[in-house]
């Protein structure tokens, strides 16, 4: 650990214990600021604990396109769709989806600063994967991606696909034949799709961010589990206020995913962040090898991957209230996908849902409060808070030190939306 610089006396809080606030965390630390996390949960159980588990290196298209505006009345009226929202959440969506026709016209911009963002996602993983002996739980092997039709497969090729190597990533078509080879557990519910080889993916996304809490403290970081209910700029810093007492310290970072709206708006801050809700189920396997990879069918939006010995089904954006009840269509749309998938001979485990914090541009929040440089943030990742983790939490770092980044953080600032 760096101990020897001119940090090592400034306290920071980073409020938020899921994967994007242990990153953050680990690299601040690194860097030798004397780090405390906290959170009402335990570190990983937010957002992070029910992920797919993929580290999705070729996510760099917002989903912020023209072409998409006149897809989502078809999807919202379709109730197997993989896309809702919840009545009683739409005075909160009415921002966001201003904001989501404005950031039409960025699309381009959106996407070089994402594919920029991803460019170093990597080389930062290996860092605090390596740093934290956290490697065991990382495997590689790619990820499929498929279609049930060949008409999808042929636009994809000339669309979202072809768009992806034009980007840099490495992908190959696969046939119906090769899937087979590649998964054969797999019902044959496609045509084809895509083989991604880079891609790796997470056998137990709470494990990882278990190995990462765990070199925290070990290394002097400190973790309290409380509740946070305001949060203050002061004189000298910022102050912290939880159920049980008021904390003080030099700076803060909000990662508290799709709670940290409260929070900025406690600042002054008013940022299009909503709430995008998320499924999983998870399924027996009397086989732990019987899927290897990831499999993505594309059609339906979902994920389903090998994790801690099961199989985990996730997917679903459902936009609603955090504390809103889990709404059980979407629990049975995913049992009829497993189906589907997997055949009629399988038993479930267990079924959970969260909540994604959602920007309108699909790219991350990543900056200083544009009202106090003490006060940074890191949330809004949406779909791929995994992904670029590591690569956030060392953005945030360098902001916070003040040194050269390793992207330009200007297209994730807070500004944009103000």
């Amino acid at each position: 650990m760096s101990k020897d610089n001119d940090f090592a006396h400034e306290n920071i809080a980073v409020i938020g214990a899921g994967i994007i606030g242990l990153s953050s965390a680990l690299w601040l630390q690194k860097a030798g600021y004397k780090v405390t996390i906290i959170d009402r949960q335990s570190p990983g159980e937010g957002a992070s604990f029910g992920n797919a588990g993929v580290m999705a290196n070729f996510s760099c298209l917002p989903f912020t396109r023209f072409k998409m505006l006149p897809k989502i009345p078809k999807l919202l009226a379709n109730a197997s769709s993989p896309l809702s929202i919840s009545k009683h959440y739409i005075p909160e969506m009415l921002p966001y989806g201003w904001h989501y026709m404005k950031s039409c016209f960025r699309y381009k911009h959106s996407r070089q600063a994402l594919t920029n963002l991803q460019s170093k996602a990597f080389e930062s993983d290996q860092v605090l994967l390596n740093m934290t002996s956290g490697q065991s739980l990382i495997h590689k092997g790619g990820c499929l991606a498929l279609f049930a039709s060949q008409e999808s497969i042929e636009k994809a090729k000339t669309g979202d696909m072809l768009e992806r190597q034009n980007l840099g990533v490495n992908l190959s078509f696969v046939d119906h034949h090769q899937v087979k080879e590649l998964e054969p557990a797999l019902q044959p519910f496609y045509a084809g799709g895509v083989y991604y080889p880079d891609t790796r993916f997470t056998v137990s996304p709470i494990q990882l961010s278990r190995c990462y809490a765990k070199y925290f403290v070990e290394n002097g970081g400190k973790i309290i589990k409380d509740q946070v209910n305001r949060v203050k700029c002061e004189n000298n810093g910022v102050s912290v206020q939880t159920t049980t007492e008021t904390h003080y310290f030099d700076r803060l970072v909000i990662a508290a995913g799709s709670a940290s709206k409260k929070l900025i708006d406690q600042l002054g801050c008013k940022l299009p962040l909503v709430s995008e809700r998320g499924y999983h189920i998870m399924i027996r396997s009397d086989n732990p090898t019987c899927l290897t990879r990831p499999v993505a069918w594309l059609d339906k939006s979902v994920f389903l991957s090998p994790i801690e010995e099961s199989m985990r089904l996730a997917g679903m954006a459902e936009f609603a209230h955090i504390d809103a009840p889990a709404t059980k269509l979407r629990i049975d749309n995913l049992k009829a996908q497993a189906k589907e998938m997997l055949g009629d001979d399988i038993e479930y485990s267990s079924e959970w849902f969260g909540s994604r914090p959602a920007t309108p541009d699909t790219i991350p929040i990543i900056g200083h409060l544009p009202s106090n440089d003490k006060v940074t943030l890191a949330f809004g990742h949406g779909h791929i808070g995994l992904t670029l983790s590591a690569v956030t939490g060392r953005l945030v770092s360098e902001l916070v030190q003040g040194v050269t980044a390793c992207v330009d953080p200007t297209p994730f600032s807070p500004k944009r939306f103000l």
